[in-house]
């Protein structure tokens, strides 16, 4: 069975994506980011520098990556180790995405647990989280050496960064449920939660999944009946590219318990009907957006997923000059007047 994104994404990803995307600045940062980043540079420095996994060498965790794009309908990435005491997973690129683990990763989770970690790298793919979480990682944390420099600054205004980050942190959410589907449980994925928080493996003891939901429950529950809590809340999150560990584990194992989750694993489930494609087909972009074939909603020019559903839009063209996004109509760019 393959699970289609559009069943699992997390509501609150999508919502999140579409208010992003509204912010006054999103489209010229993203067309002046397009112009000037370069995909295959990454995929160089990460051929250079971290170790490829793949037959030859640690065979088994590439191996683990098989039946998990399969079951997400993906193309198999290619998988790198990255010498970082830090336990951390996280996939790059655009075109050609890829994966890439940390040795701190490996330390902290049995081996049991490491195809969890890369279903949910491949839920960001399956999701078309990639570009856009690229985007935020590289303009707003400055990762990747160099890649991170990009002249840009003066685009990244306050509210773009906000959104930027709560985005990035309800994807995750999206990216877990992958991981839930491919597992068909969501302890794995509530454990990767637990370890993560610090119970690694090597800790002597045993750990008690129920006590760590407990305590996502409590926090939940504070921060819901206190205006302040919220407040504290919104400071330690405000720059953060992921959700609270235990809120994550609490998330997915609620979402296991839903009529969706059990209508997917059952190839049951109906998502909400699609607008006719064939009502689009010859007229994808306008003056005033972009429809969705999917769903029909408009979306702004220049939007590369639909705001409502998540899908991936035909890609717009940018003058290879100045960057002006282009729909596709003009003989010369509006921008600078070079022909295309």
């Amino acid at each position: 069975m393959v699970f289609k994104s559009e069943d699992y994404i997390h509501p609150a990803d999508q919502a999140a994506l579409a208010s992003l995307q509204a912010i006054p600045g999103f489209s010229r940062l993203l067309k002046m980011f397009m112009k000037q980043w370069s995909e295959r540079l990454g995929r160089i420095r990460s051929m250079s520098s971290y170790v490829r996994i793949d037959e030859n060498q640690l065979p088994e965790y590439k191996e683990m990556l098989i039946p998990v794009c399969e079951k997400l309908g993906i193309d198999v990435p290619e998988l790198y180790l990255m010498n970082d005491v830090r336990p951390n997973a996280f996939t790059f690129g655009e075109n050609q995405p890829y994966i890439v683990i940390t040795s701190g990763l490996l330390q902290v989770l049995p081996k049991e647990l490491i195809p969890t970690v890369l279903a949910h790298e491949c839920g960001h793919i399956a999701c078309h989280h990639v570009l856009y979480r690229t985007m935020g990682t590289i303009l707003i944390t400055g990762a990747f050496g160099s890649l991170g420099r990009l002249p840009l600054g003066s685009l990244i205004s306050l509210p773009l960064q906000v959104a930027f980050f709560y985005w990035m942190r309800c994807s995750e959410y999206s990216a877990d449920r992958a991981a839930v589907l491919c597992d068909g449980t969501p302890a794995k994925m509530a454990e990767v939660c637990m370890r993560l928080s610090g119970f690694d493996r090597r800790i002597s003891g045993e750990m008690n999944l129920d006590a760590f939901l407990e305590q996502a429950r409590e926090y939940r529950e504070t921060t819901n009946d206190s205006a302040w809590d919220k407040t504290l809340e919104f400071s330690m999150l405000a720059n953060a590219s992921h959700p609270l560990t235990a809120l994550r584990a609490l998330e997915c194992t609620e979402w296991a318990e839903t009529d969706q989750y059990q209508q997917i694993l059952a190839g049951t489930y109906v998502a909400p009907a699609k607008a006719d494609e064939s009502v689009f087909k010859d007229a994808p972009a306008r003056e005033e957006g972009i429809l969705c074939p999917d769903c029909g909603t408009l979306n702004r020019t220049g939007a590369l997923y639909c705001r409502s559903c998540g899908r991936k839009l035909d890609a717009p063209r940018i003058c290879p000059d100045c960057g002006e996004m282009l729909d596709g109509s003009e003989t010369f760019c509006p921008g600078c007047g070079k022909k295309l």
